[in-house]
């Protein structure tokens, strides 16, 4: 399926992955970058990450992960950038739950307990969804710590 992105261009759902995970190669402190299930079928790009690294600072988990999702579809693509680690799950989901709160919502899971709030991202294409939650992650993760 090609899918028409910002600027008039298309994409097909695998070259939108490969941009997404030529981009996680490039994050600091990510390594081990690939997709899931597998190379055939992507539907995930993973990225194991050195959270001092990525952060630039001193954190109390030295592990993490992001997961991101793209699936293109008519209207409003389906899209979620999500971080994982020991402590918490957390991320911006651009999907069909929680429209009370948006065509976004940002949602933590910290074990005993999920949070739902407003996710804010109106961007439509993948590598602009994914910089605007780069840019959120550091507070977000932040807010983490301090709980």
């Amino acid at each position: 399926m090609i899918v028409p992105l910002g600027g008039g261009g298309g994409v097909t759902r695998r070259a939108g992955l490969r941009r997404i995970k030529e981009r996680l190669k490039n994050v600091s402190g990510a390594s081990g970058v690939r997709y899931e299930p597998s190379v055939i079928q992507p539907r995930t790009v993973i990225a194991d990450i050195d959270v001092e690294m990525f952060l630039g600072r001193a954190f109390p988990r030295s592990e993490g992960r992001i997961e991101v999702r793209w699936r293109p579809r008519e209207g409003t693509d389906m899209q979620r950038v999500q971080w994982i680690d020991a402590e918490v799950s957390l991320g911006w989901h651009k999907d069909d739950d929680h429209s009370d709160l948006g065509t976004t919502h940002f949602q933590v899971d910290s074990g005993d307990e999920i949070g739902y709030g407003e996710g804010r991202i109106e961007v439509e294409a993948p590598l602009s969804f994914l910089e605007t939650c780069f840019e959120r992650l550091p507070d977000r993760l932040a807010d983490t710590a301090r709980t």
